[in-house]
């Protein structure tokens, strides 16, 4: 076996590189060895070495895909189906999940509660900024963050379900079908955050 593939026509770096940029983009640079990658790619830990020369090297050569944030522009009104479709994307493109990869880098901070904090801040402050706004009513206000963090929960789900637990399988799953299913459920919450009767304020973000 080669690194530039002699295992019955093998293409061991790629495979390499591959497994790596996976893995970098579900748990980012600092919680993924290189035992791991070689353990998905298939390959001894010195073979990953080869490819790469060190651990930064080869995240450089294998950086993941980052995800284009969601415009503030885009509409509430179906954006369901749009969050489960860029999820579904970025894994058959091997691109970074930064909804995966805020597990865990939750799981190395040094100050936990901040990085709660850092997390409502990039994910959720679109659907709860009216709610967070001067003089909003305390009950529209908890409604509204409990509908966030539902929808925080749908969408976790989906990202350590598909990429950590390889549920909903390409090979054997109608992609527009789960992004139609999911989208309907993650929809649902969304919608609910203008359901309290004080007010359709999550509708105005």
């Amino acid at each position: 076996m080669t690194a530039s593939g002699g295992d019955s026509g093998r293409d061991t770096r790629a495979e390499v590189l591959q497994a790596a940029r996976r893995l970098f983009g579900e748990r980012g640079y600092a919680a993924v060895t290189i035992r791991e990658i070689a353990a998905a790619a298939g390959v001894s830990p010195a073979m990953v070495m080869k490819v790469g020369g060190s651990k930064q090297q080869l995240h450089s050569l294998a950086t993941p895909l980052e995800p284009e944030p969601l415009s503030g522009d885009v509409p509430l009104e179906g954006i369901g189906e749009l969050l489960v479709r860029r999820v579904l994307t970025r894994r058959a493109q091997a691109g970074a999940e930064p909804w995966l990869r805020a597990l865990y880098l939750l799981a190395d901070a040094p100050d936990p509660v901040a990085a709660r904090q850092e997390f409502r801040e990039r994910f959720l402050s679109r659907f709860v900024a009216s709610a967070d706004a001067p003089g909003a009513d305390p009950e529209v206000r908890a409604h509204i963050h409990r509908q966030s963090d539902h929808l925080a929960c749908l969408m976790l789900g989906l990202a350590a379900g598909t990429r950590t637990m390889d549920l909903l399988d390409p090979a054997t799953t109608d992609n527009e079908a789960a992004i139609h299913e999911y989208g309907h459920l993650v929809q649902q919450v969304v919608d609910r955050m203008g359901d309290h009767p004080a007010g359709a304020v999550a509708r105005e973000t």
